[in-house]
């Protein structure tokens, strides 16, 4: 069934655009990635060091003899799709193709880009790795700051926009280098877009993930994303600025983690939520000083279920959420400072406050998990 609706998709994209210089496909292999970076931002000079990481993390035979392919979206030239490759014990940078300039936050051109690269280079398993700003699915235009995921100059792609650039039931994961995408409402808005997602909850440093050191984990043949998380962890963990977030969400499981709380909540007014107190809970996010936005999400579903409710409530997170880990401390560049981390389930959520009625009446209209769980 998978199998037919890759077909479908790129039969689909092949009518919109070519695939390549090289109209060849490649010989079909255990797994491509696409690395799809948008970095017409403030993190441009990140992404040049981070494409050396990827050079320095295939060498070795690291590829397993699958494709690495990347989406280059930088500051100052049009986007570029380049492959890395180990040829005779050299790894090259290979340029493909060079692309009219274009928007790389509009969701028709990133379902594009992903058609022209799975048609290219079919594979029997299928990566992705968004790379960009973050924030969660914070509206890009509240207060003119914040940014959901994605910049490529002054646009930006909201979290229901970028659920429209992916094709369903493509992606066996996505790793997001990116800060706050490991939130329950954009694990839920993606969930059926890769059997798992690996995403830190807090801000991710402007380093971003350690590709030379994950390339074996990402291409080996027994996928095993546990690894590239404790892979992600551990660096920072030893690093000069020791400060790190990851979990690594099941997708299939999030329906029973939305009905387990949307049980919960079934009875509770506005009124109720407003009442709680963000003290008891630990807060994830700090785009501003105040107020929080972004809390970790069994804490706050603690204040709000029975006992018997928050049994079923942590069997079913601990389904979902199959793997997690923290540094004692999260940095929050706003603040200049690292806070410490002392509740952690490895999922945010919005907590609906007075003091927010924009982002409240956007989060009704436009999140697929206030649909889910308030109605």
């Amino acid at each position: 069934m998978k199998f037919k609706l890759i077909t479908l998709f790129i039969i689909l994209c092949l009518g919109f655009t070519s695939c390549s210089e090289n109209e060849t496909p490649e010989p079909r292999t255990t797994r491509t990635i696409l690395v799809y970076m948008m970095a017409n931002n403030s993190l441009n000079s990140f992404a040049s060091k981070n494409i050396e990481s990827m050079i320095e993390g295939a060498t070795s035979k690291n590829l397993n003899g699958g494709n690495l392919i990347v989406y280059y979206a930088p500051a100052g030239s049009p986007p570029e799709l380049l492959r890395i490759k180990e040829e005779n014990g050299v790894v090259k940078k290979i340029h493909l193709k060079d692309y009219e300039k274009q928007n790389s936050a509009d969701p028709d051109v990133m379902r594009s880009v992903i058609g022209e690269v799975v048609s290219q280079y079919p594979a029997d398993s299928y990566g992705l790795v968004l790379w960009s700003h973050g924030t969660a699915w914070l509206p890009s235009d509240y207060q003119n700051k914040l940014k959901a995921f994605g910049q490529d100059g002054n646009n930006w792609m909201e979290i229901d926009d970028l659920a429209k650039g992916l094709p369903d039931d493509l992606f066996d994961f996505i790793l997001f280098d990116a800060c706050y995408m490991a939130s329950v409402e954009c694990t839920y808005e993606l969930r059926n877009k890769a059997e798992y997602i690996l995403a830190s909850p807090t801000e991710t440093m402007a380093d971003g993930w350690p590709y030379e050191e994950m390339m074996p984990q990402l291409f080996a043949t027994d996928l095993q994303l546990e690894k590239v998380g404790e892979t992600f962890y551990n660096h920072y963990l030893n690093n000069t600025y020791p400060y790190a977030t990851v979990s690594l969400t099941k997708t299939s499981e999030l329906d029973n983690l939305k009905s387990v709380t949307h049980d919960i909540l079934a009875d509770k007014t506005e009124s109720d939520i407003y009442s709680l107190d963000p003290k008891k809970m630990q807060r994830l996010e700090y785009l501003y000083r105040s107020p929080g936005m972004l809390y970790d999400f069994n804490d706050y579903i603690k204040q709000l279920a029975t006992a018997e409710q928050y049994d079923r409530f942590i069997s079913c997170l601990d389904k979902a959420v199959v793997y997690k880990a923290h540094t004692p401390k999260s940095y929050y560049a706003a603040i200049g400072n690292a806070l410490p981390i002392k509740s952690y389930c490895g999922l945010t959520i919005f907590v609906p406050q007075e003091s927010l009625p924009k982002m409240l009446e956007w989060y009704k209209q436009r999140v697929g998990w206030y649909k889910a769980v308030y109605e």
